[in-house]
Parts: C-alpha cells; sequence; structure tokens
C-alpha cells in the first residue's frame, strides 16, 4: 500500500530532526509505555501498543536510517507482533515553514506491505492507524516545543 503524509508541525526543523532521528528524543513522544533502544548508527527497536480498531497488538519494530542529508532520510522500519507482520519504507523531507523558521512541513512518502493477520484489516484501517500515529506524535513535539 503505497503512503503519503503531509503535515505541519509548529516546531523548529532542528526540534523535528532530533524527534525522528535521536533515540532520547524519540520516546517521550510516543504513546504508553513505549520504549527506544539504539542498536547501533543510525538505527533502533521501538516497541509499543499500536492502536488498529478493536486490537491493541505490540509490535516490536527494528528501525534503520539512510541516505541521510540535510533535512531528508530514508526510514525502514520491519515490526511484528501477534502472528503478523509490518514492512515499511519511506523518504522523510522536512522543510522550514515561514520566515520566522519555528514551523516546519513533514513529508513522508513511501509503502508500507502487512503480512499474517493484518492481510485480514483492510488498507484504510491501517492507514487511519498510521495516520493517528503521525499526528499524535507531532501534536507531542509541538506540546513540547511551546513549553520551551
Amino acid at each position: 500500500m503505497k503512503f503519503d503524509y503531509d503535515r505541519l508541525v509548529e516546531a523548529p526543523a532542528s526540534t523535528v530532526w532530533d524527534a525522528l532521528t535521536d533515540t532520547a528524543a524519540i520516546e517521550p513522544h510516543l504513546q504508553g509505555s513505549a520504549k527506544v533502544v539504539s542498536t547501533g548508527s543510525n538505527s533502533f527497536r521501538i516497541s509499543m501498543k499500536i492502536s488498529l480498531g478493536f486490537l491493541r497488538p505490540t509490535v516490536n519494530a527494528n528501525v534503520q536510517l539512510s541516505n541521510i542529508s540535510i533535512r531528508r532520510f530514508t526510514i525502514e522500519l520491519s515490526g511484528k507482533s501477534m502472528g503478523a507482520e509490518v514492512l515499511g519504507k519511506a523518504e522523510v523531507i522536512l522543510k522550514v515553514a515561514g520566515s520566522e523558521s519555528e514551523s516546519t512541513v513533514v513529508q513522508l512518502i513511501g509503502s508500507v506491505e502487512t503480512s499474517g493477520m493484518l492481510k485480514k484489516v483492510a488498507d484504510s484501517k491501517i492507514k487511519a492507524a498510521a495516520i493517528g500515529f503521525l499526528e499524535s506524535y507531532f501534536a507531542s513535539v509541538e506540546r513540547t516545543c511551546s513549553r520551551v
């Protein structure tokens, strides 16, 4: 399934960059008791519960960042839970918005593939869950910036 996401985040690009690439900066923005552990250079493992309609499985995902350049990188993830697997890959692009550079446009362009029990879940539900996760994540980044 193809996946495109755009959002204006009311936070400087440097803050958004850290929230997407720095393991210490990622964990506070994840819901619940999520854990993020560095597994090497530009790679980490996330363990967290996700919401897929009536299902709330714990997902363990390995994340790898590559092709890193100024305000741009590729993110790849592979996650497993309850006899299902999710594979995803996206180009992440950050663009400074406005003259004060206090806002950042985040763009993700990529794809998500599911297997196992997740094949029975409609793509629309998986997309809605992914968008809900991203919206919640970036709202947390914005709240943190507004407190500083």
